[in-house]
């Protein structure tokens, strides 16, 4: 995470740094190419110079603004601007965070944006960016790849509860596909969350289960099966089996049970 970002949520409270943290991981999960920095003294997301996705503090709740996004046509994104394409949502506690509208409005703001940057050179006229379809591939991700090693495990956790309790999936569910991947069982993985290990340090003192690679499909965008780093497969490994558990898949078929 950026450090003038994670500094900048560090200064709230603590169910606002809640809020605040996951809105960040996950944009930097889902746009780990877009620059961010606390621009107008709040964070914001840039792709090639363009402003995207931002959020603030302001009496209704935290604004969750994409520049572009009333261009979405996503029903969420109710509060429109009346000069400009932005649109925006409110969000008063971690709960209210969906985090598959989420994660389709941050694809949407990549294949959706209006040029902002070029603004001021325009007088005030908007017009559509040209986007250029790009494929994603696993070539020179190294910047990526060190940015979600240094995360800490307990920085994330409490992301994940909140997506399986969200969909009806308990606690304990979630520590025993933990578990299975890893091999902590529940009084190791919360002293690992008390100690505050980064992923890197959190999967070079696990175990990884042998059938680990039976895990395959998409997360954040890319084929798990496809990653060419050892570290960023086996965080995305996890980040797999909970999606597929937040989604009600049975216990058997995300544990590659023969």
């Amino acid at each position: 995470m950026n450090a003038e970002i994670q500094t900048y949520i560090n200064k709230q409270t603590s169910a606002d740094k809640q809020i605040c943290h996951l809105l960040a991981t996950t944009i930097d999960n889902v746009l780990p190419d877009a620059e961010s920095k606390i621009w107008h003294a709040h964070p914001v997301w840039f792709l090639d110079g363009n402003p995207i996705v931002g959020y603030s503090r302001q009496k209704p709740g935290w604004r969750l603004m994409f520049w572009s996004g009333a261009s979405f046509e996503e029903d969420q994104l109710s509060v429109v601007g009346k000069k400009f394409k932005d649109a925006s949502v409110f969000y008063h506690s971690v709960k209210q965070i969906n985090l598959n509208d989420l994660k389709r409005w941050l694809k949407k703001s990549r294949e959706i944006q209006w040029d902002y940057k070029n603004i001021v050179k325009r007088k005030g006229r908007l017009e559509p960016v040209k986007i250029t379809p790009k494929t994603k591939t696993m070539k020179d991700t190294s910047a990526h790849d060190e940015r979600i090693a240094k995360i800490t495990f307990t920085s994330v956790y409490p992301m994940y509860l909140a997506k399986v309790e969200k969909k009806g999936r308990t606690k304990e569910e979630l520590q025993e596909v933990i578990k299975w991947l890893t091999g902590f069982d529940n009084r190791r993985l919360q002293k690992l969350i008390k100690d505050k290990v980064t992923l890197a340090m959190f999967f070079e003192q696990a175990s990884l289960n042998p059938n680990a690679s039976l895990i395959t499909g998409t997360i954040c965008g890319y084929r798990v099966e496809d990653i060419q780093n050892p570290l960023t497969q086996k965080i995305r490994y996890l980040d797999k089996i909970i999606d597929e558990l937040a989604k009600g898949r049975k216990m058997d078929k995300i544990l590659r049970s023969k």
